[in-house]
């Protein structure tokens, strides 16, 4: 299941942000040592004042299962304004039809939890709801700032996007920004590669009306 949690009301669920801001430290922090602010126990940074979308994964337990940020490229968002290298000589993404999504992670006490075909099933899910937010809101695209080994994840999810511009090393990353289309065609693929039925999503919505909420 999707939940979506908007940054403006992030104090209203205190349980869920504090749950995500560890997850986010434990996977980019302490396990993948890339160069992010930590704060006491969590990984948070300026874009989270940006008031983000949080879209986050639960297993039938109600554990966070994993995560990933949604903002929209007219305001302030990693590709344009941390990573432009990574646009290669593409000049800067400003699209209200085109969300960025970062700080993707999953669980690692669960990322064997996988399909038959070896997709770890959060991840789907999460890959899943966007594709489910953007169509209802007329998204053309989502970017994102990934590294190259999550890029071959995505592929195999039935996602593999397109390259921006060639990949670039950031510290101990190879870095690559990779759009995809919001296509009816590719939710659909995404969620037979996962054998995902139905909506993932907690409760339907666009991206204007969480933003909203």
């Amino acid at each position: 299941m999707i939940r979506i949690i908007n940054g403006v009301n992030r104090k209203r669920y205190p349980s869920e942000i504090d749950a995500m801001h560890r997850l986010r430290k434990t996977v980019f922090h302490d396990l993948l040592g890339w160069d992010v602010g930590v704060l006491d126990e969590w990984e948070i940074d300026h874009y989270d004042q940006a008031n983000p979308l949080y879209v986050l994964s639960y297993g039938d337990s109600g554990r966070l299962r994993g995560a990933l940020r949604l903002l929209p490229t007219l305001g302030p968002n990693m590709l344009d304004d941390t990573f432009p290298i990574l646009l290669g000589d593409r000049n800067a993404i400003r699209s209200a039809a085109i969300w960025e999504s970062s700080r993707f992670c999953i669980d690692p006490e669960i990322s064997q939890d996988r399909a038959s075909n070896q997709v770890t099933i959060a991840a789907a899910e999460l890959m899943c709801g966007v594709g489910e937010l953007g169509l209802a809101s007329g998204l053309s695209q989502i970017v994102t700032v990934t590294d190259v080994f999550l890029e071959r994840m995505f592929k195999r999810m039935g996602c593999p996007g397109t390259r921006i511009a060639d990949p670039q090393r950031i510290g101990s990353v190879q870095a690559v920004a990779v759009a995809w289309d919001i296509t009816e065609d590719l939710l659909i693929r995404m969620k037979n590669v996962a054998s995902i039925y139905g909506s993932v999503l907690e409760h339907p919505m666009t991206l204007e009306r969480a933003r909203a909420a």
